[in-house]
């Protein structure tokens, strides 16, 4: 047995070990680093992920249009059902049947898409559904398409196509209004970060084919950004790059290019092999 005295010193000794270990202690784990990734589909209903570079391409799970959340956390996908999952696939949560063009608001709380022509909203959970836009009646004129939903940075509105023409509203679905509306046919609008501009396809170009235009967000100042066959276009998280489909004509197939926000210094990231198209850029946590 210890002695009085031993037994004083043990449990002193366990007691000031446990200061130090406290003192050495760096509190809650410090944020992992994240990591840009590219999410894509192949026009076949599988989605993947693969690195900036175009390498350590994954196949992740089932769905079209892939689209991150602002935290990186999840990514959002359309086809069969809305559905959302993991980077790495896991965790798939289906939210909605059917629908395209999912897209999540800027704070992550709440989801876009179009469903049989009309444009839709949810929480990002799947709860409070709402039809934003009337569903064409297909036995009449009714009201046309409408397709492609993208945010505004600050959430406040949302962008779309109708009818070849892209529109603008309030996110709840009210004061919808055109902003381009011409012969041509315009599609895929995205809001540049700093919410003056919008990014988007169109065939004004000439060419029979469509191409990426920048313009002011009031509609005014249409300029090009490129000059072949090209569509999807998708911001950096920091604003300063575009993700973009091309169309390599006229070989077939699509593939995943990058190009600052000017329109230059383009350049292709995915495999040529590889059907690849409608880009999604995303930070995530690395492992």
């Amino acid at each position: 047995m210890l002695s009085s005295v031993a037994l004083r010193n043990l449990t002193a000794a366990v007691m000031l070990a446990g200061v130090l270990v406290g003192c050495g202690s760096s509190g809650p784990e410090a944020p992992k680093p994240r990591v840009p990734k590219i999410a894509f589909n192949d026009g076949w209903q599988s989605v993947f992920v693969m690195n900036l570079d175009g390498s350590e391409v994954v196949r992740i799970g089932a769905g079209s249009d892939p689209a991150f959340a602002p935290d990186g956390s999840k990514i959002v996908v359309g086809g069969r059902a809305i559905a959302t999952m993991d980077p790495d696939g896991g965790n798939v949560v289906e939210l909605a049947v059917d629908g395209y063009g999912p897209t999540f608001s800027p704070d992550g709380t709440r989801i876009a898409f179009a469903r049989r022509g009309a444009i839709h909203v949810m929480n990002s959970d799947g709860s409070e559904p709402k039809q934003l836009t009337a569903t064409p009646d297909p036995t009449g004129p009714g009201q046309a398409s409408s397709q492609s939903p993208a945010f505004s940075p600050d959430g406040s509105t949302i962008a779309f196509t109708r009818n070849g023409g892209i529109w603008l509203m309030e996110a709840d679905g009210s004061n919808p209004r055109p902003l381009l509306a011409d012969p041509h046919w315009n599609s895929d609008p995205t809001f540049t970060p700093d919410g003056t501009g919008i990014v988007f396809s169109s065939n004004r170009g000439g060419k029979d084919r469509s191409e990426i235009y920048h313009m002011n967000v009031d509609g005014t100042g249409v300029r090009p950004l490129t000059d072949d066959w090209t569509v999807h276009p998708t911001f950096s998280p920091d604003g300063t790059k575009i993700l973009f489909t091309r169309n390599p004509a006229p070989e077939p197939g699509a593939e995943i290019w990058v190009m600052n926000s000017d329109g230059t210094a383009a350049q292709r990231i995915s495999d040529p092999r590889q059907t690849a198209q409608h880009p999604g850029w995303g930070a995530v946590a690395a492992n």
